[in-house]
């Protein structure tokens, strides 16, 4: 045990708070789906948009955070920053688009956007997908971050680790529904910004401040680039060469180019899209869902990359354990501290796993399965870096302070957890049970087949968590699992076109190739032999995440594009309710001719110009701070640049606000 008492005490009282909220809010969240699941549909933006940013980041964040910069460097977390784009998008036009229409969930969207069998058939498929796949696996790994925390402070097993947390989130979230996820969100917010500061500043302290990290990790390399790097640095030769192309410059130009454009939240993702949807009106839900891309983007990753610089200084990685002979690993020791191998002759080795020296009894993570084989110097574990954030923590947090920063840690995964299984258990009411099996009942029925639910879907979670054990390995193979629905999922908004059956053959193809490479191909990919895939393949012949991405998305587009194309099209008259209730731009000439509905003049070019602006701020923002903190020349243009953004987002957004407010007002007056 990692805590004093008074630590214990400050996380009896987080708990004491959170259960509190879910009485509190009790009667309220009872009376309908729309209370429980949207909070009747009455947050201000600055709530709106604190729930987001407090629901992303999870408990796993500020780890798989310190894993990506420990092993690959600064320039990994491209990965998630160059989803700025779909935020801004988003911020000028999507989350409007959303809010317009008052659904609850994407699926119910299908219905609305199609209409027909197909429409049916894809609100089926999305109902399903989101709520027992898609959210159970996010549960996985937030719990999984749980267990590691847990493993590191308390010493306990992963299975009562994940049985306390699961029962600690149900404890409140059943009673409260969404108006504790979005009560609690605030307090979990500020709890995350001061515990992660302190901490940032206090480990960064410890080792010498800036002096002593640019002195001792400038041109060190992680396994794929420059640890400080912004950008990695690419191979000789011009951009022609193939020798340009390095796997780390390759990865950055995949997030660039194509996975801000690939992913299922290109027009906002179920988590921001329920925040939209619970807001009070199409500007609350813009301007929230403002606020939370400059606080994801811009404010946090900093503190995190501050700990994990940091954190190289005190606890290096360790030589890799490997194998010392050629056999099969046939057994794994309970504790996870032992790993037997069988040789061609039968005999056993024993392969004794330590910890390494600075990371405070925390094992090595085991990298080999049951029935593995390996070879002379085969790695078996690692030094888990993951892990890194939770040792410093414990290194140098004073009794109290660490509390605190444990509690914002315990905030953090509550609040997703709480998020995940009120949106499995939404898809499965409303767009599931309540409009394919049982559609004639009183409103509290439904309520209480939610919390049902919630409880099914956070126990599916759990026992994916018990068979997991990379975080970042899950958030890549989630990123490919619902790549491939990204560019359907924006022209669905800006093309009449689009069918159901363009959407469902894009989630099917994309789901099923993610997981044929990810399972069927993970010990190599068979054309590799004959045709080298270059940087999108490993030494080992294994597919990369980025080369995963590239794959999924290519051949899910080219199969919806010819759905689309071969098909029958929609019938525009059929589309016109649709179109005069959201008012998108775009292709939509056949639907616009039949409509009475007036399209916003210029409002794509003002759109385009908002998210330019947009990206510019929040880049610009997160760069400077960055550049700052690492004493880069370029910081000041940096900084400058976000100053412009600013500007430019000042005078665009609020007159495609003002388009807004005659139907926020109609909404209202017929509520």
């Amino acid at each position: 045990m990692q805590l004093q008492t008074i630590d214990l005490a400050v996380l009896a009282i987080y708990v004491a708070f959170a259960i509190g909220v879910g009485l509190y809010f009790r009667q309220r969240a009872s009376k309908d789906p729309d209370q429980f699941f949207l909070a009747g549909r009455k947050l201000p933006w600055w709530m709106v948009g604190t729930s987001m940013v407090a629901t992303t980041f999870a408990a796993d964040t500020p780890l798989v955070i310190t894993g990506w910069v420990r092993d690959f460097g600064i320039w990994r977390n491209w990965l998630w920053w160059c989803f700025a784009v779909g935020g801004m998008l988003t911020v000028f036009l999507f989350s409007r688009y959303w809010r317009r229409l008052g659904v609850m969930t994407q699926a119910e969207f299908a219905e609305m956007r199609y209409g027909g069998s197909g429409a049916a058939a894809l609100r089926a498929s999305l109902g399903f997908f989101h709520a027992f796949l898609t959210n159970p696996i996010v549960l996985c790994w937030v719990l999984l971050a749980a267990a590691k925390i847990s493993d590191v402070l308390f010493d306990i097993d992963k299975t009562t680790s994940l049985g306390i947390a699961c029962a600690i989130c149900l404890s409140y979230s059943l009673m409260s529904g969404f108006w504790g996820v979005a009560v609690t969100d605030l307090v979990q917010f500020c709890l995350a910004m001061i515990g992660a500061i302190a901490l940032a500043f206090i480990a960064w302290d410890a080792v010498g401040g800036q002096p002593a990290i640019l002195e001792k990790l400038s041109g060190v390399g992680g396994e794929s680039g420059e640890i400080l790097g912004f950008l990695p640095s690419p191979g000789g030769g011009s951009w022609l060469d193939l020798s340009f192309w390095t796997t780390p410059v390759a990865a950055v130009a995949v997030y660039l180019g194509v996975s801000w454009w690939a992913t299922s939240g290109i027009d906002g993702g179920t988590v921001v899209v329920q925040r939209i949807a619970a807001s009070k009106s199409p500007a609350h839900g813009s301007v929230g869902t403002l606020w939370y891309n400059i606080a994801n983007y811009a404010l946090r990753p900093w503190m995190w990359i501050a700990v994990a610089l940091a954190s190289l200084l005190v606890v290096p990685h360790g030589d890799p354990v490997v194998s010392p002979v050629a056999g099969t690993v046939v057994a794994i020791s309970e504790d996870l501290d032992r790993v037997s191998i069988e040789d061609v002759e039968g005999k056993r080795h024993q392969v004794h796993l330590v910890a390494v020296e600075g990371w405070e009894g925390v094992l090595p993570k085991i990298l080999v399965k049951l029935d593995d084989k390996v070879e002379p110097d085969t790695k078996i574990a690692k030094t888990d870096s993951e892990k890194a954030y939770v040792v410093m923590m414990v290194r140098f947090l004073p009794a109290g302070l660490l509390g605190i920063v444990v509690a914002s840690l315990l905030a953090a995964f509550m609040s997703t957890i709480d998020t995940h299984v009120n949106l499995a258990a939404s898809y499965y009411v409303n767009d599931l049970h309540r409009r394919f099996f049982d559609r004639n009942r009183p409103a509290r029925y439904y309520v209480t087949v939610a919390r049902v639910a919630s409880v099914v879907f956070l126990l599916e979670g759990a026992w994916l968590a018990t068979v997991s054990d990379s975080i970042s390995d899950l958030f890549t193979f989630f990123l490919a699992f619902l790549g491939g629905v990204g560019p359907i999922y924006l022209l669905r908004w800006l093309w009449w076109r689009i069918t159901a059956w363009s959407e469902i053959s894009a989630m099917i193809i994309s789901s099923v190739t993610t997981t044929l490479i990810t399972f069927v191909f993970d010990k190599g990919w068979p054309v590799t032999a004959l045709t080298p895939l270059g940087s999108v393949e490993s030494e080992a012949g294994v597919i990369t995440a980025e080369g995963r991405i590239v794959i999924v998305v290519l051949l899910s587009t080219l199969v919806s594009l010819l759905v689309t194309l071969m098909g029958r099209a929609p019938d525009p008259a059929k589309l016109v309710s649709f179109y005069e209730k959201v008012r998108p731009t775009g292709a939509w000439g056949p639907v616009r001719a039949l409509s009475s509905a007036t399209p916003a003049p210029r409002e794509g070019i003002r759109v385009l110009g908002g998210v330019l602006g947009g990206l510019a701020m929040v880049w610009g923002l997160t760069l400077g701070i960055g550049a700052l903190m690492l004493d880069k020349a370029w910081s000041v243009t940096s900084l400058g640049f976000a100053f412009g953004g600013a500007v430019v987002v000042s005078l665009l957004l609020p007159g495609l606000l003002r388009s807004d407010a005659p139907a926020a007002a109609e909404e209202t007056e017929n509520r």
